[in-house]
């Protein structure tokens, strides 16, 4: 049973659903049928300005949380191990935070206490997880492929393992074609 959490003004609604793992094959999205990322702008941790298409040639994680949500907690630790044995592959984590501008406090000490290395914007919004084809609960994970198109979606809470297999996916559509044995 995965529990989603959606917040929705002062007050939190936990969801129950028993549909199995987050994750199925319907997650992902087939080359031909991928569509651009939506344009993301969200404030960093420090309160600059940034954007989505700054990663631009990368696969991008995008996982929308926030520190109220039990399960963002609990499936944190899984994205900073996969980001460690990713981030030189050409991978970008970004954590998406359901948080506005004066809880940066709270989150920075979320992201000490859960050891957490990747760029978090805050100030996502139910609109923000609708462009992306999620929410309006959370968790909720995005992958973007190295020409900025969404490859893969999971709803609701993922792990180490769902998520190396749909970077390993992603990451073999960008590898260069062998060259043909043989010469000419």
């Amino acid at each position: 049973m995965a529990t989603r959490f959606i917040r929705s003004s002062s007050f939190v609604v936990a969801l129950l659903l028993f549909a199995g793992p987050a994750w199925s094959a319907d997650a992902w999205v087939p080359i031909e049928k991928r569509a651009p990322a939506p344009k993301l702008v969200l404030s960093d941790i420090k309160g600059a300005r940034r954007q989505l298409s700054q990663f631009k040639g990368k696969v991008v994680v995008v996982n929308f949380w926030a520190t109220w949500c039990v399960p963002c907690k609990g499936e944190l630790p899984e994205f900073t191990k996969v980001y460690a044995a990713y981030r030189d592959r050409g991978v970008e984590f970004l954590g998406a935070a359901n948080e506005p501008r004066s809880s940066r406090p709270k989150v920075e000490e979320f992201m000490r206490d859960l050891a957490i290395q990747f760029p978090v914007w805050l100030e996502v919004s139910e609109q923000n997880l609708a462009a992306f084809g999620v929410g309006p609960g959370i968790p909720d994970t995005v992958f973007v492929d190295t020409e900025g198109r969404i490859a893969a979606r999971i709803a609701g809470v993922t792990d180490e393992t769902q998520l190396r297999e749909l970077l390993d996916r992603i990451l073999m559509e960008a590898a260069p074609s062998p060259a043909p044995a043989g010469g000419r």
